[in-house]
């Protein structure tokens, strides 16, 4: 007991003496004869002069610490004034008790006041520029001398690593500072204002509060208010925030909105030896008030993970809610879901792997996944499939058709079609599309299915398989990226659709109906308009049968042109539609010109086939139709053209293809009445001369009977002398048909071989 006692008191003793020494230190000891060599010091590492405008104190009770007072750091030279750096309050104590058991704690940093004032001048040199060089110039001279103490120290110092730190911290409490950027160059001013930057003791292994509140003021551009709260732990390798809260507002000119809320939730984790950083339970909304949109909101959730060794960004159960709402938002309105399972970045690969996303746009959903690797060649994969996608709905164009918009005399505007052809060239693609139900441009198409694929600057959509109108549509377009400008290639055949539904739908306007099938083979280069139409070239096939042509009555135009030719008067107005029964064609196009000659419909009454051409570039047409009457029309609307029964009947179609004009060649009908009769003169003389060479065959063919019989009689006398000479000679000719067989033979296989290596000639030509 007396030991413990003797040691108590020295203890005691201690304490006392410590106290008294720190007391002594205190009354014997003025802070501000050291205001001189802190200026110097400041002086001798940036070259700027530090100026304190208060007293340097120290405190003793309740803890031991020191106040610097006001202080500034005068400005760069040319760059006014006004100091670079000014401080109205600065103070740090130690608790004292922590002192006397050797184990100093240091209390609340307190910052109040202060302003750092950033600037750019015209010639765009910054007020920081000499600093930056200084901080060079002594890290340079600090490696140098870690080179020279030896490789030990310095791998001492590299291996010093986490938040190593004994005692506690009070923390900070930091207010009134202000960050002043001015641009002379762009004539931009800025101010960030950090209204509150505080915590709690910051001790090791234990939470203690955060707290920032801070506001941006780019004159009218741009104005923002933070605010953050959250309660975070030091650990050796390991830096928490959790219950992190963050919600900011900003407006300005500079934002396409009035107003713009961010609210972010999440706890964060940071391993400092693993080198990995995790938000868990993060969650966000964005919420945004008048300009482009009259108000919107999305959320995002989902918990995130960033592996720095690997980098690898992994971000799970993700889930994105947008709802939209303004003019300029198709329909007014628009409501956009994105979930993913699984999102996986592997940063170092450039990649990124999306597995089982949900796309919704309003009451469409897709869903799938998306694969892509190596973004500077990119190598994407995906697979997308949709029960429904209603477009139309999507843009507001639903039970909305568009009004025809009125045909123009000036030339329409040549339009840039620019594909990214170094992108194309470097992409690899290989992915489907599915759409059970697909509504667009007013079209109702089911069973959308499409493949995609790309290698070297070759893209491919194809197959395309789709339903449309009770038909089919099976087809492909090619995308050559390889040279200058990309070069195109559309086949498409369609088959069983109904045309005149098809076109009420995407024009408005039947003006061709019935059942049709369709064959396309297309292609085309270029980047405009104009030149996509010039270098077109290929074929086309149209049958459509059981239709109608609106538009125009051929009837009519024919009844009209008898009753010129009779001189009467013209008969009533009939409704402008020609129907028929069947109506064929096949076409070539050649440099954007159309060209046909085997028009063939079958209509009531009339037979019509057609020649001629459609520009389509300067889209016109110049096409004549010739139709003929097979039977008279009376009992069919009245009337009689009997005239007319059997005569070839022009009409010019030509002009612009959107209002041609229609010419019935009434010289030409009168031609061909003439040529009518020339030609039934003809047919008279023509069997006349049937009639006649038919008595001469008669009678050469009785002629030739008796000279047969008489050939027959020889024929059997000189058999048994024959039939030996006709063996030998049935010997020979076979001996010289065998021969001349083998001769053929020989020749078709070398002309065979000939034309093969011909055929792999041209195949390399080609490849």
């Amino acid at each position: 007991m007396k030991l413990i006692k003797i040691l108590l008191a020295i203890l005691g003793i201690v304490a006392v003496l410590n106290i008294i020494i720190v007391v002594v230190f205190l009354a014997t000891f003025d802070a501000n004869e050291y205001k001189g060599e802190m200026a110097q010091a400041a002086q001798k590492e940036t070259g700027r002069e530090l100026e304190f405008d208060g007293d340097v104190s120290l405190t003793l009770y309740p803890r031991l610490g020191m106040t610097l007072g006001a202080m500034q750091l005068k400005n760069a030279p040319g760059f006014g004034p006004e100091p670079m750096l000014e401080v109205r309050d600065a103070s740090v104590s130690v608790d004292l008790l922590s002192l006397l058991s050797m184990q100093p704690q240091i209390d609340q940093l307190v910052l109040q006041g202060l302003t750092l004032r950033l600037q750019k001048n015209a010639e765009g040199k910054t007020n920081w520029d000499d600093l930056v060089q200084a901080a060079e110039k002594q890290k340079k001279s600090e490696t140098k001398s870690a080179t020279d103490s030896g490789p030990g120290k310095s791998a001492n110092a590299q291996s010093d690593s986490g938040l190593a730190f004994a005692g506690s911290f009070g923390g900070l409490d930091v207010r009134d500072v202000q960050v002043l950027w001015q641009d002379d160059q762009s004539g931009e001013h800025s101010r960030i204002t950090i209204e509150t930057l505080a915590t709690g003791r910051i001790v090791k292994d234990k939470a203690f509060p955060v707290q920032l509140n801070l506001s941006v003021q780019s004159e009218d551009r741009l104005n923002a208010m933070l605010a953050l709260q959250a309660s975070a732990l030091l650990q050796s390798q390991r830096v928490q925030l959790n219950s992190l809260l963050l919600t900011s507002t900003l407006s300005g000119k500079q934002l396409p909105v009035d107003t713009l809320d961010i609210k972010l939730i999440a706890d964060i984790d940071f391993d400092l030896s693993g080198k990995t950083l995790g938000f868990s339970s993060f969650s966000t909304t964005v919420q945004s008030r008048g300009g482009v949109l009259e108000n919107s909101k999305t959320v995002v959730s989902a918990d995130i993970g960033l592996d720095q060794t690997n980098k690898i960004l992994t971000i799970s159960a993700l889930d994105l809610q947008s709802d939209l709402a303004g003019e300029s938002v198709p329909n007014q309105k628009i409501s956009v879901g994105f979930s993913s399972r699984h999102l996986e970045m592997k940063l170092a690969e450039h990649s990124i792997d999306l597995q089982d996303i949900v796309l919704a746009l309003n009451d469409n959903r897709f869903s799938g996944h998306i694969d892509v690797a190596d973004f500077a060649r990119p190598d994407v994969r995906f697979e997308l499939a949709s029960k429904q996608l209603d477009v139309d709905a999507l843009l507001g164009k639903a039970d909305q058709p568009e009004e025809p918009v009125p045909a123009q005399k000036e030339v329409a505007e040549d339009i840039e079609i620019k594909l990214p052809m170094e992108m194309l060239r470097k992409l690899r693609l290989d992915g489907r599309l599915g759409i059970d139900s697909l509504k667009v441009q007013g079209l109702h198409l089911d069973n959308v299915q499409i493949k995609f694929s790309g290698k070297d600057g070759m893209i491919a959509v194809k197959p395309i398989a789709v339903d449309l109108y009770d038909g089919t549509l099976r087809g492909a377009v090619e995308i050559n990226a390889q040279q200058a400008f990309p070069a195109y290639h559309v086949s498409q055949q369609l088959s069983g659709f109904r045309i005149g539904e098809f076109l009420q739908d995407f024009m408005q306007d039947d003006m061709i109906s019935g059942e049709a099938d369709l064959t396309i083979d297309l292609s085309t280069r270029g980047e405009r308009l104009s030149q996509l139409k010039s270098g077109l070239n290929g074929k086309i096939g149209v049958k459509v049968t059981d239709g109608a042509l609106k538009g125009f009555n051929l009837r009519q135009k024919i009844k009209v042109a008898q009753a010129k030719l009779k001189r009467e008067k013209e008969p009533q107005f009939e409704p402008e539609v020609t129907d028929f029964s069947s109506l064929e064609l096949s076409a070539t196009i050649t440099d954007g010109v159309l060209s046909t000659d085997d028009l063939d419909m079958q209509a009531p009454l009339i037979r019509v086939g057609g020649k001629g051409s459609v520009n389509l570039v300067d889209e016109t047409l110049n096409y004549l139709v010739n139709a003929k009457l097979v039977a008279t029309t009376e009992g069919q609307q009245g009337g009689s053209a009997d005239e007319l029964t059997g005569l070839s009947i022009p009409v010019l179609i030509k002009g612009g293809w959107l209002s041609p004009e229609f010419d019935v060649q009434l010289d030409d009908i009168l031609k061909a009445k003439l040529n009518a009769k020339k030609e039934k003169l003809q047919q008279d003389v023509a069997r006349q001369k049937e009639k006649i060479a038919q008595q001469l065959a008669e009678e050469k063919q009785k002629l030739q009977a008796a000279q047969q019989k008489q050939l027959a009689a020889k024929k059997q006398q000189l058999k048994k002398q024959q039939e030996l000479a006709a063996a030998k000679e049935k010997e020979r000719l076979k001996a010289i048909e065998d021969k001349k067989r083998a001769e053929l033979n020989a020749r078709k296989k070398q002309k065979e071989e000939e034309a093969k290596q011909q055929l792999q000639d041209k195949l390399k030509k080609l490849f």
